[in-house]
Protein backbone atom coordinates (compact mmCIF):
# COMPACT_ATOMS: atom_id res chain seq x y z
CA UNK A 1 0.00 0.00 0.00
CA UNK A 2 3.06 2.28 -0.23
CA UNK A 3 1.76 3.67 -3.57
CA UNK A 4 -1.44 4.87 -1.85
CA UNK A 5 0.53 6.52 0.90
CA UNK A 6 2.65 8.34 -1.65
CA UNK A 7 -0.45 9.38 -3.61
CA UNK A 8 -2.05 10.80 -0.47
CA UNK A 9 1.22 12.49 0.42
CA UNK A 10 1.34 14.07 -3.10
CA UNK A 11 -2.29 15.13 -2.91
CA UNK A 12 -1.67 16.84 0.39
CA UNK A 13 1.11 18.87 -1.19
CA UNK A 14 -1.14 20.05 -4.15
CA UNK A 15 -2.57 23.50 -3.43
CA UNK A 16 -6.27 23.55 -2.46
CA UNK A 17 -7.08 25.89 -5.38
CA UNK A 18 -5.72 23.41 -7.92
CA UNK A 19 -7.52 20.49 -6.29
CA UNK A 20 -10.85 22.40 -6.51
CA UNK A 21 -10.19 23.30 -10.15
CA UNK A 22 -9.49 19.67 -11.03
CA UNK A 23 -12.68 18.58 -9.26
CA UNK A 24 -14.79 21.21 -11.07
CA UNK A 25 -13.33 20.24 -14.43
CA UNK A 26 -14.10 16.58 -13.83
CA UNK A 27 -17.66 17.43 -12.73
CA UNK A 28 -18.30 19.54 -15.85
CA UNK A 29 -17.01 16.75 -18.05
CA UNK A 30 -19.41 14.30 -16.42
CA UNK A 31 -22.36 16.67 -16.91
CA UNK A 32 -21.47 17.17 -20.58
CA UNK A 33 -21.08 13.43 -21.10
CA UNK A 34 -24.46 12.80 -19.48
CA UNK A 35 -26.16 15.43 -21.70
CA UNK A 36 -24.53 13.90 -24.78
CA UNK A 37 -25.76 10.45 -23.82
CA UNK A 38 -29.31 11.75 -23.32
CA UNK A 39 -29.24 13.52 -26.70
CA UNK A 40 -28.18 10.30 -28.40
CA UNK A 41 -30.84 8.19 -26.67
CA UNK A 42 -33.78 10.69 -26.68
CA UNK A 43 -35.92 10.80 -29.86
CA UNK A 44 -35.88 14.05 -31.82
CA UNK A 45 -38.66 16.52 -31.01
CA UNK A 46 -41.80 16.00 -33.08
CA UNK A 47 -42.12 18.43 -35.98
CA UNK A 48 -44.80 21.08 -35.44
CA UNK A 49 -48.29 20.56 -36.78
CA UNK A 50 -49.19 23.47 -39.06
CA UNK A 51 -52.93 23.71 -39.49
CA UNK A 52 -54.84 25.98 -41.88
CA UNK A 53 -58.52 26.81 -42.30
CA UNK A 54 -59.91 28.35 -45.48
CA UNK A 55 -63.08 30.36 -46.06
CA UNK A 56 -64.36 33.15 -48.25
CA UNK A 57 -63.97 35.55 -45.34
CA UNK A 58 -63.85 35.90 -41.56
CA UNK A 59 -66.31 33.12 -40.72
CA UNK A 60 -63.75 30.31 -40.94
CA UNK A 61 -61.81 31.97 -38.11
CA UNK A 62 -64.49 30.57 -35.79
CA UNK A 63 -63.50 27.10 -36.99
CA UNK A 64 -59.83 27.96 -36.42
CA UNK A 65 -60.67 28.98 -32.84
CA UNK A 66 -62.46 25.66 -32.25
CA UNK A 67 -59.36 23.84 -33.54
CA UNK A 68 -57.33 25.98 -31.15
CA UNK A 69 -59.24 24.46 -28.21
CA UNK A 70 -58.41 20.93 -29.42
CA UNK A 71 -54.79 21.99 -29.88
CA UNK A 72 -54.56 22.92 -26.20
CA UNK A 73 -55.49 19.37 -25.19
CA UNK A 74 -53.04 17.85 -27.67
CA UNK A 75 -50.14 19.99 -26.44
CA UNK A 76 -50.61 18.71 -22.91
CA UNK A 77 -50.29 15.09 -23.95
CA UNK A 78 -48.04 15.00 -27.04
CA UNK A 79 -44.50 16.17 -27.76
CA UNK A 80 -45.24 18.70 -30.50
CA UNK A 81 -45.95 22.32 -31.26
CA UNK A 82 -48.98 23.53 -33.23
CA UNK A 83 -49.59 26.60 -35.37
CA UNK A 84 -52.98 27.63 -36.76
CA UNK A 85 -53.67 30.12 -39.53
CA UNK A 86 -57.00 31.10 -41.06
CA UNK A 87 -57.07 32.14 -44.73
CA UNK A 88 -60.03 34.36 -45.65
CA UNK A 89 -60.57 35.38 -49.29
CA UNK A 90 -62.44 38.57 -48.42
CA UNK A 91 -61.46 40.27 -51.68
CA UNK A 92 -63.58 37.82 -53.67
CA UNK A 93 -66.54 37.33 -51.34
CA UNK A 94 -69.37 36.53 -51.41
CA UNK A 95 -68.73 33.09 -52.90
CA UNK A 96 -72.43 32.29 -52.62
CA UNK A 97 -73.29 34.25 -55.77
CA UNK A 98 -70.50 32.83 -57.94
CA UNK A 99 -70.63 29.99 -60.48
CA UNK A 100 -69.35 26.51 -59.59
CA UNK A 101 -66.32 27.09 -61.84
CA UNK A 102 -65.47 30.38 -60.15
CA UNK A 103 -65.84 28.83 -56.70
CA UNK A 104 -63.53 25.96 -57.68
CA UNK A 105 -60.92 28.39 -59.02
CA UNK A 106 -60.91 30.60 -55.93
CA UNK A 107 -61.11 27.70 -53.48
CA UNK A 108 -58.21 25.90 -55.16
CA UNK A 109 -56.07 29.05 -55.11
CA UNK A 110 -56.69 29.65 -51.40
CA UNK A 111 -56.02 26.04 -50.37
CA UNK A 112 -52.87 25.90 -52.51
CA UNK A 113 -51.61 29.12 -50.93
CA UNK A 114 -51.98 27.55 -47.47
CA UNK A 115 -49.90 24.54 -48.54
CA UNK A 116 -47.31 26.81 -50.21
CA UNK A 117 -46.86 28.58 -46.88
CA UNK A 118 -46.21 25.34 -45.02
CA UNK A 119 -49.58 23.97 -43.92
CA UNK A 120 -49.65 20.24 -43.15
CA UNK A 121 -53.43 20.02 -43.45
CA UNK A 122 -56.18 22.37 -44.67
CA UNK A 123 -59.77 22.44 -43.42
CA UNK A 124 -62.21 23.98 -45.89
CA UNK A 125 -64.51 25.67 -43.40
CA UNK A 126 -66.43 27.34 -46.23
CA UNK A 127 -69.56 25.38 -47.15
CA UNK A 128 -69.77 27.06 -50.54
CA UNK A 129 -66.17 26.17 -51.41
CA UNK A 130 -66.79 22.64 -50.12
CA UNK A 131 -69.44 22.14 -52.81
CA UNK A 132 -66.46 22.08 -55.21
CA UNK A 133 -64.33 19.81 -53.04
CA UNK A 134 -63.58 17.29 -55.81
CA UNK A 135 -62.14 19.98 -58.09
CA UNK A 136 -60.10 21.51 -55.26
CA UNK A 137 -58.77 18.06 -54.39
CA UNK A 138 -57.74 17.53 -58.03
CA UNK A 139 -55.88 20.87 -58.05
CA UNK A 140 -53.94 19.95 -54.91
CA UNK A 141 -53.06 16.49 -56.26
CA UNK A 142 -51.83 18.06 -59.50
CA UNK A 143 -49.66 20.55 -57.62
CA UNK A 144 -48.22 17.92 -55.24
CA UNK A 145 -48.11 14.62 -57.14
CA UNK A 146 -47.42 11.63 -54.95
CA UNK A 147 -47.51 13.68 -51.74
CA UNK A 148 -49.97 13.42 -48.88
CA UNK A 149 -51.74 16.77 -48.53
CA UNK A 150 -54.89 16.32 -46.41
CA UNK A 151 -57.82 18.57 -47.36
CA UNK A 152 -60.96 18.23 -45.24
CA UNK A 153 -64.43 19.31 -46.39
CA UNK A 154 -67.12 20.26 -43.90
CA UNK A 155 -70.06 18.79 -45.84
CA UNK A 156 -69.78 15.07 -45.03
CA UNK A 157 -69.24 15.64 -41.31
CA UNK A 158 -72.16 18.07 -41.11
CA UNK A 159 -74.57 15.77 -42.95
CA UNK A 160 -73.71 12.89 -40.61
CA UNK A 161 -74.23 15.10 -37.58
CA UNK A 162 -77.59 16.25 -38.97
CA UNK A 163 -78.71 12.64 -39.42
CA UNK A 164 -77.69 11.79 -35.85
CA UNK A 165 -79.78 14.66 -34.46
CA UNK A 166 -82.73 14.01 -36.77
CA UNK A 167 -82.75 10.35 -35.71
CA UNK A 168 -83.20 11.53 -32.13
CA UNK A 169 -86.26 13.55 -33.16
CA UNK A 170 -87.68 10.70 -35.26
CA UNK A 171 -87.35 8.34 -32.31
CA UNK A 172 -89.95 10.46 -30.50
CA UNK A 173 -92.33 11.37 -33.37
CA UNK A 174 -92.87 10.40 -37.01
CA UNK A 175 -91.86 13.70 -38.59
CA UNK A 176 -88.89 16.04 -38.25
CA UNK A 177 -87.98 19.40 -39.78
CA UNK A 178 -84.43 20.34 -40.68
CA UNK A 179 -83.66 24.03 -41.34
CA UNK A 180 -80.48 24.75 -43.30
CA UNK A 181 -79.07 28.27 -43.46
CA UNK A 182 -76.55 28.51 -46.29
CA UNK A 183 -75.39 30.68 -49.20
CA UNK A 184 -77.26 30.74 -52.53
CA UNK A 185 -74.57 28.58 -54.19
CA UNK A 186 -74.82 25.94 -51.46
CA UNK A 187 -78.62 25.93 -51.63
CA UNK A 188 -78.67 25.66 -55.43
CA UNK A 189 -76.09 22.84 -55.35
CA UNK A 190 -78.50 20.81 -53.15
CA UNK A 191 -75.51 19.11 -51.53
CA UNK A 192 -77.01 18.80 -48.05
CA UNK A 193 -80.51 17.45 -48.88
CA UNK A 194 -79.02 14.98 -51.36
CA UNK A 195 -76.27 13.85 -49.00
CA UNK A 196 -78.82 13.40 -46.22
CA UNK A 197 -81.08 11.36 -48.53
CA UNK A 198 -78.07 9.16 -49.41
CA UNK A 199 -77.33 8.59 -45.74
CA UNK A 200 -80.94 7.49 -45.21
CA UNK A 201 -80.95 5.51 -48.49
CA UNK A 202 -84.28 7.17 -49.24
CA UNK A 203 -85.67 9.17 -52.17
CA UNK A 204 -85.58 12.96 -52.09
CA UNK A 205 -88.44 15.06 -53.45
CA UNK A 206 -87.09 18.47 -54.47
CA UNK A 207 -88.94 21.71 -55.16
CA UNK A 208 -87.50 24.60 -57.17
CA UNK A 209 -86.15 27.41 -54.97
CA UNK A 210 -88.27 30.52 -54.50
CA UNK A 211 -86.47 33.81 -55.09
CA UNK A 212 -87.03 36.98 -53.05
CA UNK A 213 -85.17 39.97 -54.48
CA UNK A 214 -84.17 42.63 -51.95
CA UNK A 215 -82.22 45.89 -51.95
CA UNK A 216 -78.53 45.28 -51.50
CA UNK A 217 -76.85 46.89 -48.52
CA UNK A 218 -73.30 46.72 -49.90
CA UNK A 219 -74.10 48.45 -53.17
CA UNK A 220 -70.54 48.11 -54.50
CA UNK A 221 -71.59 44.57 -55.52
CA UNK A 222 -74.81 45.69 -57.22
CA UNK A 223 -78.20 47.25 -56.44
CA UNK A 224 -80.10 44.09 -55.46
CA UNK A 225 -79.50 40.69 -53.91
CA UNK A 226 -81.67 37.56 -53.68
CA UNK A 227 -82.81 35.50 -50.74
CA UNK A 228 -83.71 31.90 -51.60
CA UNK A 229 -86.04 29.42 -49.91
CA UNK A 230 -85.99 25.80 -51.08
CA UNK A 231 -88.01 22.86 -49.77
CA UNK A 232 -87.31 19.13 -50.00
CA UNK A 233 -88.80 16.01 -48.45
CA UNK A 234 -87.31 12.66 -47.49
CA UNK A 235 -89.89 9.88 -47.07
CA UNK A 236 -88.71 7.09 -44.79
CA UNK A 237 -90.09 3.60 -44.10
CA UNK A 238 -92.77 3.23 -41.48
CA UNK A 239 -94.51 6.49 -42.36
CA UNK A 240 -91.65 8.65 -41.07
CA UNK A 241 -90.88 11.89 -42.86
CA UNK A 242 -88.23 14.64 -42.91
CA UNK A 243 -88.90 18.14 -44.24
CA UNK A 244 -85.70 19.87 -45.31
CA UNK A 245 -85.99 23.66 -45.59
CA UNK A 246 -83.08 25.66 -46.99
CA UNK A 247 -82.75 29.42 -46.49
CA UNK A 248 -80.14 31.48 -48.32
CA UNK A 249 -80.49 34.88 -46.65
CA UNK A 250 -79.56 38.05 -48.52
CA UNK A 251 -76.98 40.56 -47.30
CA UNK A 252 -75.81 38.61 -44.23
CA UNK A 253 -72.24 37.89 -45.35
CA UNK A 254 -71.63 41.41 -46.63
CA UNK A 255 -73.13 42.96 -43.50
CA UNK A 256 -70.59 41.02 -41.44
CA UNK A 257 -67.53 41.48 -43.64
CA UNK A 258 -68.04 45.17 -44.35
CA UNK A 259 -68.81 46.33 -40.83
CA UNK A 260 -72.54 47.09 -40.74
CA UNK A 261 -73.89 48.25 -37.39
CA UNK A 262 -75.75 45.92 -35.03
CA UNK A 263 -79.18 47.38 -35.85
CA UNK A 264 -78.87 46.64 -39.58
CA UNK A 265 -77.67 43.11 -38.88
CA UNK A 266 -80.57 42.43 -36.54
CA UNK A 267 -83.10 43.80 -39.04
CA UNK A 268 -81.68 41.59 -41.81
CA UNK A 269 -82.08 38.45 -39.69
CA UNK A 270 -85.62 39.44 -38.70
CA UNK A 271 -86.58 40.13 -42.33
CA UNK A 272 -85.25 36.88 -43.78
CA UNK A 273 -86.63 34.65 -41.05
CA UNK A 274 -89.94 36.48 -41.51
CA UNK A 275 -89.87 35.54 -45.21
CA UNK A 276 -89.23 31.95 -44.23
CA UNK A 277 -92.06 31.89 -41.66
CA UNK A 278 -94.56 32.93 -44.36
CA UNK A 279 -93.55 29.96 -46.52
CA UNK A 280 -94.02 27.30 -43.81
CA UNK A 281 -97.19 25.78 -42.36
CA UNK A 282 -98.16 27.03 -38.95
CA UNK A 283 -96.26 25.32 -36.11
CA UNK A 284 -93.75 23.88 -38.60
CA UNK A 285 -90.73 25.17 -36.74
CA UNK A 286 -87.43 23.28 -36.99
CA UNK A 287 -86.19 20.39 -34.88
CA UNK A 288 -82.60 20.87 -36.08
CA UNK A 289 -80.94 24.04 -37.41
CA UNK A 290 -77.72 23.91 -39.38
CA UNK A 291 -75.56 27.00 -39.79
CA UNK A 292 -74.04 25.83 -43.06
CA UNK A 293 -72.21 29.05 -43.73
CA UNK A 294 -69.37 29.83 -41.33
CA UNK A 295 -70.45 33.48 -41.10
CA UNK A 296 -73.90 32.79 -39.69
CA UNK A 297 -72.89 31.75 -36.14
CA UNK A 298 -71.83 35.37 -35.69
CA UNK A 299 -75.60 36.10 -35.63
CA UNK A 300 -76.27 33.20 -33.25
CA UNK A 301 -78.05 35.11 -30.47
CA UNK A 302 -80.28 37.01 -32.90
CA UNK A 303 -81.08 33.90 -34.96
CA UNK A 304 -82.07 31.88 -31.89
CA UNK A 305 -84.29 34.67 -30.61
CA UNK A 306 -86.01 35.13 -33.99
CA UNK A 307 -86.46 31.37 -34.57
CA UNK A 308 -88.14 31.12 -31.16
CA UNK A 309 -90.36 34.10 -31.99
CA UNK A 310 -91.21 33.50 -35.66
CA UNK A 311 -90.84 29.70 -35.97
CA UNK A 312 -92.07 28.43 -32.59
CA UNK A 313 -92.12 24.74 -31.71
CA UNK A 314 -92.98 22.87 -28.49
CA UNK A 315 -89.30 21.85 -28.26
CA UNK A 316 -86.31 24.19 -28.68
CA UNK A 317 -84.38 23.18 -31.81
CA UNK A 318 -80.87 21.74 -31.72
CA UNK A 319 -78.18 23.78 -33.50
CA UNK A 320 -75.23 22.30 -35.38
CA UNK A 321 -71.85 23.90 -34.74
CA UNK A 322 -69.57 23.13 -37.68
CA UNK A 323 -66.50 24.54 -35.95
CA UNK A 324 -66.70 21.89 -33.24
CA UNK A 325 -67.18 19.16 -35.85
CA UNK A 326 -64.02 20.27 -37.65
CA UNK A 327 -62.13 20.43 -34.36
CA UNK A 328 -63.03 16.81 -33.60
CA UNK A 329 -61.81 15.75 -37.05
CA UNK A 330 -58.56 17.68 -36.51
CA UNK A 331 -57.99 16.05 -33.14
CA UNK A 332 -58.37 12.57 -34.61
CA UNK A 333 -55.99 13.35 -37.48
CA UNK A 334 -53.45 14.90 -35.11
CA UNK A 335 -53.53 11.99 -32.67
CA UNK A 336 -52.89 9.58 -35.53
CA UNK A 337 -49.85 11.61 -36.64
CA UNK A 338 -48.51 11.88 -33.12
CA UNK A 339 -48.65 8.19 -32.20
CA UNK A 340 -45.57 7.29 -30.17
CA UNK A 341 -45.02 10.94 -29.21
CA UNK A 342 -46.89 10.91 -25.91
CA UNK A 343 -45.18 13.02 -23.28
CA UNK A 344 -43.36 11.01 -20.64
CA UNK A 345 -43.05 13.99 -18.28
CA UNK A 346 -45.79 16.62 -17.84
CA UNK A 347 -44.97 20.09 -19.11
CA UNK A 348 -44.19 22.83 -16.65
CA UNK A 349 -46.83 25.56 -16.57
CA UNK A 350 -44.62 28.13 -18.30
CA UNK A 351 -43.71 25.64 -21.06
CA UNK A 352 -47.37 24.89 -21.74
CA UNK A 353 -48.25 28.58 -21.83
CA UNK A 354 -45.52 29.21 -24.39
CA UNK A 355 -46.87 26.42 -26.62
CA UNK A 356 -50.44 27.67 -26.22
CA UNK A 357 -49.29 31.13 -27.33
CA UNK A 358 -47.77 29.64 -30.48
CA UNK A 359 -51.03 27.77 -31.20
CA UNK A 360 -53.22 30.88 -31.17
CA UNK A 361 -54.90 31.28 -34.56
CA UNK A 362 -53.77 34.14 -36.79
CA UNK A 363 -55.41 35.40 -39.97
CA UNK A 364 -54.43 36.02 -43.58
CA UNK A 365 -57.02 37.89 -45.67
CA UNK A 366 -57.01 38.90 -49.31
CA UNK A 367 -59.07 42.06 -48.97
CA UNK A 368 -58.20 45.42 -47.47
CA UNK A 369 -60.59 45.13 -44.55
CA UNK A 370 -58.04 44.42 -41.84
CA UNK A 371 -59.65 46.87 -39.37
CA UNK A 372 -63.07 45.19 -39.73
CA UNK A 373 -61.46 41.76 -39.32
CA UNK A 374 -59.65 42.84 -36.15
CA UNK A 375 -62.85 44.32 -34.74
CA UNK A 376 -64.80 41.14 -35.49
CA UNK A 377 -62.13 39.07 -33.74
CA UNK A 378 -62.25 41.38 -30.72
CA UNK A 379 -66.06 41.26 -30.62
CA UNK A 380 -66.30 37.47 -30.94
CA UNK A 381 -63.39 36.68 -28.58
CA UNK A 382 -63.03 39.67 -26.23
CA UNK A 383 -60.85 37.82 -23.71
CA UNK A 384 -58.29 36.55 -26.22
CA UNK A 385 -55.18 38.34 -27.47
CA UNK A 386 -55.78 40.04 -30.81
CA UNK A 387 -54.74 37.85 -33.75
CA UNK A 388 -52.07 38.92 -36.21
CA UNK A 389 -53.94 39.91 -39.39
CA UNK A 390 -51.96 39.83 -42.65
CA UNK A 391 -53.25 41.14 -45.97
CA UNK A 392 -52.05 39.43 -49.15
CA UNK A 393 -53.45 38.15 -52.45
CA UNK A 394 -54.94 34.65 -52.22
CA UNK A 395 -55.95 34.18 -55.85
CA UNK A 396 -58.15 35.52 -58.61
CA UNK A 397 -60.74 34.32 -61.09
CA UNK A 398 -58.03 33.94 -63.74
CA UNK A 399 -57.07 30.25 -63.51
CA UNK A 400 -53.35 29.55 -63.17
CA UNK A 401 -51.98 26.14 -64.07
CA UNK A 402 -50.48 24.48 -60.97
CA UNK A 403 -46.72 23.98 -60.89
CA UNK A 404 -45.82 20.32 -60.09
CA UNK A 405 -43.63 19.91 -57.02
Amino acid sequence: MRWMDKTLEWGARVPLRLRRLALATASSALVALSAFAQAVVAPPAAPPLRVATFDSGFGGYLTAKSIEVSAASLLQHYDTAITIRHYGDTKNLPYGEKTPGQIATLGSAGVLRAFEQGADMVFIACNTASTQYDRIRQAVDAAYPGQVKPVVSIIDASAKEAKRLLDQSLAQRPTATFLIMATPATVRAMVYPRQLARLYAAPLVEEAPRVFTQPRWYTANGPTIDSLIQKSAINLPGGRHIDVIQLAPANWVELIEHGADAKLKREAVQRDLGLLAKQLPKAAGPDVVGYFCTHYPIFDDTIRAEVALQLPTPRPPTYISQGQLMARIFQGMAEERLQGRQRKVPLAAEQLQALLGTARANITISGQNGPVTRQLAKTMFPNDPAPVVTEEDLGSLTPVAPTPR
